[in-house]
């Protein structure tokens, strides 16, 4: 009797504990995106377009990416969030 009762409150613990997780995720999903679109949407486009990033960030209303260079460091270079076309900040 005393198994069946442990095994009964186990049960109920776990179902609680998987009922809460998606919740979880579903806010983790909401901080990853810029714009209204996914940053991994955000970076398959950039890739498209010859740019590859190792991260990008929203920043002014601009898109700042992370881009390694050929010296083995990263530059960081600016895209506007709608058309993702490269931009220099200092002149918007």
């Amino acid at each position: 009797m005393k198994h069946v009762l442990v095994a009964a409150i186990a049960s109920a613990i776990a179902l609680v504990g998987f009922s809460v997780a998606p919740t979880f995720a579903n806010d983790d999903d909401n901080e990853d995106t810029i714009g209204g679109r996914s940053i991994f949407a955000i970076e398959s486009a950039l890739r498209d377009n010859g740019v590859v990033t190792s991260g990008i960030e929203e920043w002014g209303g601009l898109i700042r990416a992370w881009v390694p260079n050929a010296n083995g460091g990263t530059s960081m270079l600016f895209f506007d969030a709608d058309t993702l076309q490269p931009v220099r900040p200092w002149q918007n």
